[in-house]
């Protein structure tokens, strides 16, 4: 990966351990549904606002959640109400064990099956079959009481039937089931009970009306408490997406400030304080092999690059054609220095300063050639071939002179050397004539122009 630093004006980025991760993958890794705004999200909780107000994309977040906690729920559900199923045939052996292997055969008739099913249903992942069996369950299991009880003197079954009555508030209480839901599995319930104890014991209506009414009553309750209960789920919900909201929100207004205290507002390149800091990063990289031997095969390289008559160009053409001239050739050069795992920046002004590592194990000591020459007369070329806009209409080139500083291979050098080194050698160019490439070795050697 190259070490080249540019940047824009894209989506703001959040730090990771790096320092520089994308704000939307720092979201979606918090679990953040699109671009929520924090201080709307506190606003809706606030307010209290029903689901059905919520933005589109905050109800598929808060569904996708529930979903995922019903996906939770289910199995534990399923294993508890097995057991509880199971257990309930030692009851019956205490009060009627005449119909103990009745009662044994029914659950396996019934509550098994829609159990079985459920747990494959949710281990293959088929939401819709494990969201019916784990309402389905119940109810056959309540059918199964009640067709029990309804054998059982008129005393011991009153007491028999509450059991189903009060398994059918613990379900609207322990369901992840919606309200509406719910209602449909309380229905649904009722008529299901209430059938079966009509066909088993059709001579006794009036007790059967008390125990819709007493399920009526336990329904109504139990749905009040399993709506505050949601209620108290979403607003938990708005809470924790807030918290998350505004975390990420706080780094990515740090990396916003981290991004314009490092990068040049004009041309997007690092700026001088961002270059002096990777700088250091690239001596490491270029100096030391993994073992972290000196690599006496690779050498550093810093380029000092300035605009030929650029105060002409402002005075003659006007400001922001300077500034527009210095964003496209920003741009050019970080197009060409990415390419060649360099550091681009610009250093102040009309000058712009490249640091990158060389292979110098087949360069000559005398000369300028292959990575280096390849890229500064890359810059040099492109640069003095770029048409820019001075005007509605107008067109005009510009040239630039670059001074590199060569160190020797294998070596750690100075910044402060390399560039004074670099700085020297472009004023050499500069006063040869301009538009030109000089380059001096870090010990004093001076080499060809270009």
């Amino acid at each position: 990966m190259g070490l080249v630093e540019t940047f824009s004006a894209k989506d703001v980025i959040a730090p990771d351990e790096d320092g520089a991760a994308c704000g939307a993958a720092a979201r979606e890794t918090a679990g953040l549904p699109g671009r929520l705004n924090a201080d709307e999200i506190a606003e809706i909780a606030r307010e209290g606002q029903p689901i059905h107000r919520w933005p589109a994309v905050m109800r598929e977040a808060y569904e996708g959640e529930m979903a995922e906690r019903s996906e939770r729920d289910q199995h534990f559900l399923f294993l508890l109400g097995l057991l509880v199923c199971l257990s309930t045939i030692l009851i019956d052996m205490a009060v009627n064990p005449a119909m103990v292997i009745e009662g044994a055969i029914l659950r396996v008739l019934t509550v098994a099956p829609i159990t079985l099913l459920g747990l494959v249903a949710g281990a293959k992942g088929w939401r819709s079959i494990a969201a019916f069996c784990v309402g389905a369950s119940p109810i056959a299991f309540a059918a199964v009481i009640v067709h029990l009880a309804m054998h059982l003197p008129p005393d011991t079954a009153a007491r028999y039937l509450a059991a189903p009555a009060l398994l059918m508030g613990f379900a609207n209480l322990a369901l992840p089931y919606s309200l509406r839901a719910l209602l449909i599995f309380d229905c649904a319930y009722i008529i299901t009970v209430t059938t079966v104890s009509l066909v088993t014991q059709p001579s006794t209506p009036t007790h059967n009306l008390d125990f819709v009414i007493l399920m009526l009553i336990i329904a109504v309750g139990t749905i009040q408490l399993a709506s505050r209960f949601e209620a108290m789920r979403q607003h938990n919900f708005l809470l924790t997406l807030g918290a998350k909201t505004s975390s990420v929100e706080l780094l990515e207004a740090n990396r916003q400030l981290r991004d314009l205290s490092n990068r040049d507002h004009l041309t997007g390149l690092a700026n001088r304080r961002f270059f002096n800091r990777r700088f250091e990063e690239l001596v490491e990289d270029c100096s030391c092999t993994d073992s972290g031997a000196l690599d006496a095969q690779t050498r550093v390289v810093v380029m000092m690059i300035d605009l030929d008559h650029f105060k002409a160009f402002n005075d003659t053409h006007g400001h922001q054609a300077g500034d527009e001239a210095l964003r496209i050739v920003g741009h050019e050069m970080a197009a060409i220095i990415e390419g060649a795992d360099g550091i681009v920046a610009r250093y102040g002004g009309e000058e712009f300063i490249v640091a990158l590592c060389e292979d110098a194990s087949a360069q000559s000591q005398a000369n300028l050639q292959g990575k280096v020459e390849r890229v500064s007369e890359g810059i040099r070329a492109k640069i003095s071939s770029l048409p820019l806009p001075v005007g509605p209409s107008g067109r005009s080139l510009i040239t630039t002179s670059i001074g590199i500083a060569l160190a020797p291979p294998g070596v750690k050098p100075q910044r402060e050397e390399m560039i004074s080194l670099a700085d020297e050698a472009l004023y050499i160019a500069k006063r040869a004539g301009r538009n030109r490439i000089q380059s001096i070795e870090m010990e004093g050697q001076q080499s060809r122009s270009a």
